[in-house]
């Protein structure tokens, strides 16, 4: 989760959560309950593959489920679109600098990889687990549309000041950040691994980076199906910013967005265990950088549960001609 962008969404959470009356909760807590979910169950062996927009969106969302796959004898990979470099108010807590520079964006993505790999290993597993694609954080819905292809000039991060990833982090040789390189990499990520099961999130998430990365793994599969017919591959979304969810409910639980639909399955709840549950907020304590600007999103997911969905449909064309994530 990247909050330089989400700082419109952290605005409405907070006013929402302001503005409620006192009798508001104790409404919420004397209604009649609606019937759980039907639960996900996870297969012996699993390959699951997640796709993180940012460092911590993968234990926010996923923590509980890649510790499932893991202890039941699954192979798990984590994939990062970006470092989540570009959080302007981060950098500035972090390095104590009032307007930081192309250098200070550069090491708090150094760093907020590194809080990853602690919070990975959290969850049980090791460095190898991780795939930086370097992408640039706050750009991914512009690579969607305006930055495809080699028609024009690469996407320039304004907060890196950098037009490609790193050599030693490309999967696709002379990768640029354009989204037809994005693509490739993920389908080329896809291919190798073979997931039996990829978790990404919603393109309903109110993110622009969140919305864009359903768009490119949907667009990557397709490419990955013409070379893998035979690959058969379970995809689930999960879901972090919705207006004022989850934060308007202080349960143990973890509901599902009121006023969002459950995609093609209805939303999926997935009980975590006891243990399980102190390992994800462990594990979301290792994003130090975030703790000490938002440490109460973090809490918001550290549940006894998490939940996902899958999607109506598993297919997008890119490019897209409008902006249908750069206006969430």
């Amino acid at each position: 989760m990247r909050v330089a962008a989400v700082g419109a969404v952290v605005t409405t959470t907070l006013l929402f959560i302001v503005s409620q009356d006192v009798n508001g909760a104790a409404a919420r807590r004397g209604r009649s309950r609606q019937p759980p979910p039907p639960s996900l169950t996870v297969p012996t062996g699993a390959r699951l593959l997640v796709v993180a927009p940012h460092p911590d969106d993968e234990t926010l969302g996923v923590g509980g489920l890649i510790q499932r796959v893991h202890a039941t004898g699954g192979i798990v990979k984590v994939v990062y679109l970006t470092d989540g470099e570009g959080y302007p108010e981060g950098v500035q807590v972090e390095d104590h600098v009032e307007s930081p520079s192309a250098s200070d964006y550069r090491g708090y993505g150094r760093r907020r990889r590194h809080e990853a790999l602690a919070a990975l290993h959290t969850l049980g597993l090791d460095a190898a687990s991780a795939t930086f694609l370097r992408f640039p954080d706050g750009g991914l819905c512009q690579l969607m549309h305006r930055y495809w292809s080699e028609k024009r000039a690469a996407y320039r991060s304004p907060y890196t000041r950098l037009d490609r990833p790193p050599k030693s982090d490309m999967i696709v040789p002379d990768s640029e950040y354009r989204g037809e390189d994005l693509t490739q990499e993920l389908a080329r990520i896809i291919g190798e691994f073979q997931p039996t099961i990829i978790v990404v999130p919603r393109k309903e998430d109110q993110h622009a980076d969140h919305c864009a990365a359903w768009f490119f793994v949907a667009d990557a599969l397709t490419a990955v199906r013409r070379v893998h017919p035979e690959l058969t591959i379970d995809v689930l979304n999960y879901i972090v910013h919705f207006n004022a969810w989850p934060f308007g409910d202080d349960r143990p639980d973890l509901d599902a967005p009121p006023g969002l639909r459950g995609g093609a399955s209805g939303w999926l709840r997935f009980p975590l265990t006891p243990e399980e549950i102190r390992t994800k907020r462990k594990a979301l304590g290792r994003y130090d950088t975030q703790m000490k600007v938002m440490d109460w999103f973090l809490k918001g997911f550290g549940r006894t549960n998490e939940i996902f969905s899958r999607p109506a449909t598993r297919t997008a064309t890119l490019p897209t001609r409008g902006s249908p994530c750069c206006d969430q």
